[in-house]
């Protein structure tokens, strides 16, 4: 499956690039395509889960936020909504904390670096889908795909299903959860190289 996939990257009518430059072009057009959404205010759910929760306020204990669901209210509450997300509160509560209020633009500035981030590992992870986890002898992987890879992770950068996770506040709870999964994939496949060679230690003997 691995071979086809590569194969693929041989009749798609594009330039090579190297890494470096396709992972800083995919970044630079994910943040051109939602560069409009800086200036936008807060809408739906961000009025409930930011402006009008107490847990970004420097007044509420920093410990509140693990005992608390997404809106601000306890967990243990019968009207509690139940969903739980200290880290994107947190990082929520750091935007509050740095722009010295609820200013919209620097809420929807991490968002949208936080696509370009995403983008930009997207470019790593379909080449690994694309080209597989074969190494030469010397650890350098086999089968990059530049080709598929760059255009797949453009595809992905600039795809309108995005907008409502990069434009909307409150969907920085998923660019995380993208973020943090794209990274434990690829550290998972940092281990899957290094294990062969953990194999290929000498056995000691008594």
């Amino acid at each position: 499956m691995a071979e086809l996939e590569a194969d693929l990257d041989h009749i798609i009518p594009s330039s090579v690039l190297p890494p470096f430059w396709a992972k800083l072009v995919v970044g630079f057009v994910s943040l051109l395509c939602f560069a409009r959404s800086y200036d936008g205010d807060f809408v739906f759910d961000d009025s409930e889960a930011i402006v009008n929760n107490k847990d970004l306020r420097a007044e509420t204990p920093l410990g509140d936020l693990w005992h608390h669901d997404f809106w601000g209210s306890r967990l243990s509450s019968n009207t509690s909504h139940k969903s739980y997300r200290p880290l994107t509160v947190l990082t929520f509560r750091v935007n509050y904390y740095l722009s010295g209020g609820f200013h919209p633009v620097s809420f929807h500035m991490v968002n949208i670096l936080l696509h370009g981030g995403i983008s930009v590992l997207m470019v790593d992870v379909f080449s690994v889908l694309f080209g597989g986890l074969q190494y030469t002898s010397k650890g350098r992987r086999l089968n990059l795909a530049p080709r598929s890879s760059l255009l797949a992770a453009l595809l992905f950068a600039v795809h309108p299903v995005h907008t409502e996770c990069v434009a909307g506040v409150v969907g920085r709870a998923d660019l995380l959860g993208a973020l943090f999964f794209l990274l434990s994939f690829l550290g998972y496949c940092k281990a899957f190289r290094e294990i062969p060679a953990l194999l290929d230690f000498p056995k000691m003997t008594l």
